[in-house]
Parts: C-alpha cells; sequence; structure tokens
C-alpha cells in the first residue's frame, strides 16, 4: 500500500534590506536600498510520504553564499533532522534584493545583515513541517503562455515559454502551489527600492486566489523580461500585469493527476572546465567588462590551481508525475530542453540558482565565446571559464541521473 501524502507550506518575511546594498547590475554601483517596494520573504513547501520527506525553499534573494548556504543546510538538518538529499534550497534570483552572494562588483555583502538570513529560512521550514496536512489531490501544469521573457544571449533563440508546477489541494487546509517559470527578476531594473520583483507579485495573486504559492524561477540564465520598468511605468502594476500572466497561465493549465508518489534524489555531475595556465588566465582577464573584477579574478585564478573539472550537486524531487531538478548555476534555457528531451511526455522543470549559485551555465558559440556570460560573469563569481560543450555535458548527465526517479525514457 502507497503511503499516504502530506504537505505543509511555511512564510516568513526576509528583515528589510534599507541601509544595505542590493545586488545586481554591477559595476560598484553603492546601490544602498532606501525603501521597500514590497516585502522579501523565505517560501517553503513540506512533504511526507511515509519515511520519505522533503523541503523546497525558494528565496527572494539574489543567491546564497557558500557560507549562508551551508550555515541554512546545517541548521536544518539539526534542528528538524533533514538530509542533504531532502532539502532543495533555491533563490528566485531577484535583482532587488540585499548582497547575499560574494558577486564582485555587484554590491557588498552586509554580514551583520546576512548573519539573520539563516534563522528566517529555518523559521518558514518549521512553520511548513507543523503546517503538513493529508493531500487529497494533485492537479499539475504544463501550458506554453505568451512570453513574459526572452533570450538576451541570441536573436530568436530559445525561451521555455511553458508554466510548469502543481496544486496541492489538502484536507481542511488551503491549497499549496508550486509554480515555476524562468526568468530574470529584472523587472524594476537598477532601482534602490528593495523588492521580490515578478516572482513576488505571482506569489501575493496565488495568496489572493486562495493558495499558498511559491514560485520557483527556472533556467532564466539567458532570459530577460520583455517589459521593464520605464519613466512614467506604475513599478507595481509592472510587477502585477507580469505576474498574473503566469499566474494565469498556471490556473488555466491545471489538470487532474492520478500519482500521488514522492521521491527524492541527488547526485553529482562533473562540469568540463577550460584548460587555464598563466598566459591563458593573463589572456581572459583581459577580456573582462570591469578592470579591477578582472584583476581580482586573475590573481584568484592564478593563486589556486584548477582542476579540469568541478564537481556539480544535482538535487531533484518528484512529487507525483512532476518532477523538480535544481542545479547550482545561472542556468540557460538549452539544459531544460536537453533533459526534457530524453523524457518525452514527462513534466520535468529544470530550476537554477540553487544552493551556493556558483556562476553562469551559458551556451558557447565560436561568435560568443567572448559575451558577457561566458567570460564576464564568471569574473563576478571568482568562477573558472567553463569548457566549450559544458551546457551539453551536464544536460545528458542531469538526464541519466534522473533515471532513479523517472525509471528509463
Amino acid at each position: 500500500m502507497r503511503a499516504l501524502l502530506k504537505a505543509g507550506f511555511g512564510i516568513k518575511e526576509i528583515p528589510s534590506p534599507v541601509g544595505t546594498e542590493l545586488c545586481g547590475y554591477g559595476y560598484y554601483l553603492g546601490r544602498l536600498c532606501d525603501a521597500g517596494l514590497d516585502p522579501l520573504h523565505v517560501r517553503c513547501v513540506a512533504l511526507a510520504a511515509g519515511g520519505t520527506k522533503s523541503l523546497v525553499f525558494s528565496a527572494d534573494l539574489i543567491g546564497l553564499s557558500e557560507e549562508l548556504h551551508q550555515q541554512i543546510r546545517h541548521s536544518v538538518s539539526e534542528k528538524l533532522g533533514y538530509s542533504g538529499r531532502e532539502v532543495m534550497i533555491l533563490c528566485t534570483h531577484t535583482h532587488t534584493g540585499p548582497s547575499t552572494n560574494d558577486l564582485e562588483g555587484c554590491g557588498v555583502m552586509n554580514e551583520a545583515y546576512n548573519s539573520r538570513v539563516p534563522a528566517v529560512f529555518l523559521a518558514a521550514a518549521g512553520q511548513a513541517v507543523a503546517d503538513l496536512a493529508l493531500v487529497e489531490a494533485l492537479e499539475e501544469c504544463r501550458r506554453p503562455i505568451e512570453p513574459v521573457g526572452y533570450n538576451r544571449d541570441f536573436q530568436n533563440g530559445p525561451h521555455d515559454a511553458v508554466v510548469r508546477g502543481l496544486r496541492i489541494r489538502r484536507a481542511d487546509r488551503p491549497p499549496v502551489a508550486i509554480i515555476s517559470y524562468p526568468c530574470h527578476p529584472v523587472v524594476l531594473c537598477a532601482s534602490r527600492q528593495s523588492s521580490a520583483d515578478f516572482p513576488g507579485a505571482v506569489c501575493r495573486l496565488g495568496e489572493e486566489n486562495g493558495m499558498k504559492t511559491i514560485l520557483l524561477n527556472g533556467c532564466c540564465g539567458d532570459i530577460n523580461p520583455l517589459r521593464r520598468l520605464t519613466s512614467g511605468d506604475d513599478p507595481r502594476k509592472l510587477l502585477d500585469d507580469c505576474g498574473r500572466k503566469i499566474l494565469d497561465g498556471f490556473m488555466q493549465g491545471l489538470h487532474s493527476s492520478d500519482d500521488m508518489e514522492l521521491k527524492n534524489a541527488e547526485f553529482n555531475t562533473t562540469l568540463p572546465l577550460l584548460a587555464m595556465g598563466k598566459d591563458e588566465i593573463d589572456a581572459i582577464a583581459k577580456l573582462g567588462d570591469n578592470t579591477k573584477v578582472a584583476e581580482i579574478w586573475r590573481e584568484a585564478m592564478l593563486a589556486k590551481p584548477r582542476t579540469a573539472t568541478d564537481d556539480i550537486m544535482v538535487r531533484c524531487v518528484r512529487i507525483g508525475a512532476m518532477v523538480f531538478c535544481s542545479l547550482p548555476f545561472e542556468t540557460s534555457t538549452v539544459v531544460g530542453d536537453i533533459v526534457r528531451q530524453a523524457y518525452p511526455g514527462r513534466n520535468i522543470a529544470v530550476l537554477g540558482c540553487a544552493d551556493h549559485t556558483r556562476s553562469y551555465l551559458p551556451v558557447i558559440t565560436p561568435e560568443r565565446q567572448h559575451s558577457y556570460p561566458v567570460v564576464a560573469a564568471p569574473m563576478l563569481y571568482g568562477y573558472p571559464i567553463i569548457a566549450s560543450g559544458a551546457v551539453e555535458c551536464i544536460g545528458e548527465q542531469i538526464a541519466s541521473g534522473l533515471r532513479s526517479l523517472v525509471g528509463d525514457p
């Protein structure tokens, strides 16, 4: 007999970042937050079925430093008893949130402020676990919509303009909506007002529709919003318009699912890196967008010998027929496309900005070997340059690793 599925939801507000530096848009802007347009939150969905359990977090932050990521995992393990494979930590990647990921030139981290962040994650998780209730029905969504974004790296390039997710109906509790759509949360441009950007609008509108709502950003590394704030725009209306399009697609695409199984998995993948001796590092540093950032990156690369590959942990959870798969990069659309092509007909959301976000994971073509996502972005993150074909390599490895959750294609 299959174990009964339970689900719970937690939400806690992240402290106001007024007076701290906001993250994004580089370089060295000194973009101190002077007000809040809307609150920032950590949201968490707890799931349990028999001996299987999972926590899925989504925080209105640009990303997490390795230190913050490890502190969150440690506290959730110590206080709530969740192992690494049972915890998926994601950030929406809003560029109007505080500097919580160490990105050179894109905002100085405030250590005193950041020290308060792990407790917010733990509180949201505790609330979600306390809220666990029997799941009566699952409704699945996989619906194309009129695009909210466009591929900023390639003219007419790929964009996964599909809203994916689940509505989890529970006994005597509000339903939980898990919604995924890929797009950079940069609608508000370099505002000095903190905001969750469009992911916050999706969640708020979901709440207004009676659902506890969490937004999981997808392969947004090469996707920007079609509409961005310009002079004369009402920022709240602009966010609402974007959020409503995504939420409407979700609601219109819902259909019943008979599958109520819960599984989770984690597995290592190997990311190929560009071979870089001193001469190569010196030459690449000259291609940076900012001299200071490039020199800091150069010194870091020279100070620590680099291997030819990097081990990348991928974490996944299957809720009914829906699979969510996360990796710690600003991930390009092609990664998700490769994974889904390996499993025709399966509803798979590939999610970026997980755990400690390491860098971009871009498509590399001969024409774009010196482009921002290939060269300048790794300099912000202090990460090596990835090798040509890395995106395809990672996509294929993820597809292979998913067999434990979904079986053979």
